[in-house]
């Protein structure tokens, strides 16, 4: 499997809006230099950069591109200030009970630990070699689907972990990265306003070495977990692609007999 078969496979076993999106830290200049992917011109928060990825954009950034200081500070483009770090400026904004619980938030969030040169922030089907992390925002349904292809190598997701803040430089970029594991949000109040995602959408962060098992895993427990109706529209996305559709069962999935009594009839 390479990159772009990767994007094709789960393009067609989940019916995405958004592109997923790769990201790559550079920690040499140079290199971040010589990268051909033209530089942002302006300022953005970049959560917005990697709604703007979703949607087809390619952007590099460094700080001074940085729209938003929580975001600066989760990419260590900008240090923590005393009053973040201590809990004071969340309690003061009545975030948080009290300034302990305040502080432990600050605490347990994950950023880089060494400032980079700059990041790339593109779709992930645009990269010729290895980003750091994947991101995918999307509907519920679709993330439930990644964590069970996670699940199927991995077993139980017992590491996610989310507050409803930085959720997009935190919760799906530098907590991924640092722990090489995956990681859920339901996104925040931030980046909600300035990347105007959908009230139904949230996202998954995958560090890039777990990508390729994941989409295998989508691909695999396709039957088990997809009803026919979705299964249809699998098949057609794969034959758009070229792809080989004979994996796909018909009127197969795991809980065949499980339930009596049938579904629960609504009266609307």
């Amino acid at each position: 499997m390479n990159i772009k078969h990767s994007v094709d496979l789960i393009e067609s076993y989940l019916d995405l809006d958004r592109k997923p999106v790769g990201i790559k830290f550079f920690f040499d200049k140079d290199e971040f230099d010589n990268f051909e992917v033209p530089q942002r011109d302006r300022k953005v928060t970049y959560c917005n950069s990697v709604q703007l990825a979703s949607k087809g954009n390619s952007m590099k950034l460094t700080k001074e591109n940085q729209g938003c200081p929580n975001g600066a500070m989760a990419l260590k483009m900008k240090e923590v200030p005393e009053p973040m770090a201590s809990g004071k400026a969340r309690f003061s904004k009545n975030i948080y009970h009290d300034v302990e619980t305040s502080k432990s938030i600050s605490d347990e969030m994950l950023f880089l630990k060494e400032e980079p040169a700059g990041i790339a922030v593109m779709p992930l089907e645009n990269y010729k070699e290895n980003p750091d992390v994947v991101v995918v925002v999307s509907s519920p349904y679709n993330v439930m689907r990644m964590i069970q292809g996670h699940g199927y190598f991995n077993g139980y997701t017992s590491n996610l972990r989310t507050v409803g803040l930085q959720a997009v430089c935190q919760d799906l970029t530098t907590y991924p990265y640092n722990t090489k594991d995956i990681n859920i949000t339901l996104l925040c109040p931030g980046t909600r306003l300035v990347a105007d995602w959908q009230a139904d959408e949230i996202g998954i962060g995958i560090p890039f070495e777990k990508w390729y098992e994941i989409v295998e895993g989508v691909k695999e427990t396709a039957n088990p977990f997809e009803r026919d109706k979705k299964k249809e529209g699998i098949e057609k996305r794969l034959e758009e692609r070229g792809l080989d559709t004979s994996g796909i069962k018909f009127n197969e999935n795991y809980d065949d007999g499980s339930y009596t009594g049938g579904k629960i009839e609504i009266n609307k």
